[in-house]
């Protein structure tokens, strides 16, 4: 089964996504529906969902709940995405190895569109809220997508919302 681990983004991350893809051409660009907007921490393309969440419950163990935000922008072929950045690299870091993936590798980040044209310019300055999710999820591919396991994260804060 095709599998991912990720976190979702918050009401205010997407309305502020929203309100950046505003400028697009729609006739070129199809926003992502919000609830298919995620962070992906790793994938699995061909794994069964069982083991990989009795592993991520092994390591996941008091895992740090990141402070994430959108900022910049990008493009993997017709996938236009807002960079995502945590405010504290390190537990970012510790949290990327912990799902398995390489935090050398990984480039976080929010895809938000499909299409073709000209984009990039009009959302390389875009910074958005910043979110706090408060669980990471095993993830099936396919439509809809399907959470197959919630993993919380530990650690609250100050000021900024939860995520979904």
């Amino acid at each position: 089964m095709r599998l991912f681990v990720a976190v979702f983004p918050d009401e205010a991350v997407n309305a502020a996504a929203d309100e950046a893809l505003a400028g697009l051409d729609p006739t070129r660009w199809r926003p992502v529906a919000r609830e298919r907007r995620h962070v992906t921490l790793r994938f699995h393309p061909d794994a069964d969902p069982d083991e990989v969440a009795a592993d991520l419950r092994h390591r996941l163990v008091a895992a740090d709940r990141p402070t994430l935000r959108c900022g910049g922008a990008g493009m993997f072929g017709s996938a236009l995405w807002l960079g995502v950045r945590p405010d504290d690299g390190a537990s970012w870091e510790r949290l990327l190895a912990a799902v398995g993936a390489d935090p050398a590798e990984h480039v976080a980040h929010l895809t938000v569109a499909r299409g073709r044209g000209p984009a990039l310019e009009a959302l390389q300055g875009h910074h958005g809220p910043s979110w706090s999710p408060a669980d990471m999820v095993l993830v099936a591919s396919g439509t809809p997508y399907r959470v197959l396991a919630r993993f919380p994260l530990v650690g609250g804060h100050e000021g900024v919302g939860p995520g979904r």
